[in-house]
């Protein structure tokens, strides 16, 4: 039985597996082309959430700042449906601003490099495409960062400068059901909006913290500090992306962030929420979509998923077209020649990317861990990975396992084992 499972750009992997070996082959949902994430996105935004339409929410001479969020599906898109409502309310195009995130938080751009993959004026009219401002956000940049306010504890809170300035921000994020306790600390649907991610560098180490569980009280805290923050920039509106398979949009939502995060879940469970009827010895899974997609971020997040399904001592291949280079962290993590003293030193660090480094460390000694990417070897073998050098190692590895489970764009999936419901 041949079984096919897409990764990366387009990229596609035979696999011929046993029909009674294949325990599932967890299917993404569908997404939708260009223009029909245009419409609805200018449909959501027309007809917002408990919330009037967009262009009643802005006035002549309004600075209005779109917030785009790390690596949201058809991003260029959507800010394609946005603007028009904009300009329906009589706003300048030179006075609307795109102001994106960096594709990974891990990453560390130099100032005068974009760090994101694409444009998101791109289909935009070429008139607009060359008024309409692009910015990428970059939190080392101190300059770019501007006072908002202190919060409950006294503590300041640092933003960019663009949000503090605006008149109006429409915050654009990427709604998935597994940002969440396991990688960094933060329950919730709501990290990739505005804050920490628009925040300083010291902001965001600081959410990141270093992977160590938070108690109750402390997430509780920062739950308020995202909703102080929300509060001081007067965001009522958001929009929201749910995403599809590679890099497409499933859904997309406009409203008061309330009512966008509550159906918003139940959209993102319903179609991310896989069951299967057992764990399998081997899980094979992908990470869609292009370089934007490719991250570490992802590759963590694609490694919890498959660990949900994955038996006890199994293995896990991931398939990936990843080329990032390693955060501070992870650069600690590959050079461990002592496992427990690396943890006890990750658990100190203060980086983007330490909560990820540890969790990895913890998630590698569960379960044999396979990476097919775009690095060479001596970039993958030190993190505990296994290198994959070829097609024909796939056969190797179906070959010793008696039960198979496939999880396409595997960064955005939460399979369940039935009758291990969270």
């Amino acid at each position: 039985m041949i079984s096919n499972l897409s990764y990366g750009a387009n990229q596609n992997l035979r696999l011929e597996i046993d029909p009674d070996a294949l325990v599932a082959d967890c299917l993404p949902p569908p997404g939708m082309n260009q223009a029909d994430t245009v419409n609805a996105a200018a449909r959501a935004a027309q007809s917002p959430l408990d919330f009037p339409p967009l262009c009643q929410a802005t006035v002549p001479g309004d600075r209005v700042v779109i917030a785009l969020g790390p690596d949201v599906p058809q991003a260029a898109e959507v800010v394609a449906a946005i603007v028009p409502e904009l300009l329906a309310g009589g706003n300048a195009p030179a006075h609307i601003s795109v102001l994106q995130a960096p594709i990974s938080f891990s990453a560390h751009q130099p100032r005068g490099e974009s760090g994101c993959a694409h444009d998101p004026r791109n289909s935009l009219p070429a008139d607009l495409r060359e008024t309409v401002k692009w910015i990428t956000h970059h939190p080392s940049e101190q300059g770019e960062m501007s006072y908002l306010a202190a919060d409950a504890q006294g503590a300041p809170l640092y933003l960019n400068r663009l949000l503090c300035d605006a008149d109006l921000v429409v915050p654009v994020g990427c709604l998935r059901l597994h940002y969440s306790n396991s990688l960094n600390g933060e329950a919730g649907l709501w990290n990739d909006s505005i804050y920490p991610t628009f925040g300083d560098r010291n902001t965001l180490d600081h959410f990141s913290a270093n992977g160590v569980p938070l108690t109750v009280g402390q997430v509780a805290h920062r739950h308020r500090q995202v909703d102080q923050v929300a509060w001081l920039l007067g965001i009522q509106i958001t929009a929201q992306v749910i995403p599809g398979n590679g890099e497409r949009a499933f859904r997309v939502l406009a409203g008061t962030p309330e009512a966008v995060f509550l159906q918003g879940h139940a959209l993102c469970r319903s179609a991310w929420q896989q069951q299967v009827p057992q764990r399998a010895g081997l899980v094979v899974a992908g990470i869609g979509g292009g370089s934007a997609f490719q991250t570490w971020n992802h590759v963590g997040r694609a490694l919890e998923a498959a660990l949900r399904v994955v038996s006890e001592g199994g293995a896990i291949v991931l398939c990936t077209q990843l080329n990032e280079p390693w955060g501070p962290a992870l650069k600690l993590l590959a050079s461990s020649t002592d496992l427990a003293a690396t943890q006890a030193l990750l658990r100190k660090q203060r980086s983007a990317d330490a909560a990820l480094a540890r969790r990895m460390a913890e998630l590698v000694e569960r379960a044999s861990v396979y990476l097919l990417s775009a690095l060479p070897e001596e970039s993958v073998s030190p993190l505990g990975f296994a290198h994959i050098h070829d097609a024909s190692e796939f056969s190797r590895l179906i070959s010793h396992h008696d039960s198979c489970i496939l999880l396409p764009d595997a960064q955005h999936a939460w399979p369940v084992v039935t009758g291990e419901e969270d």
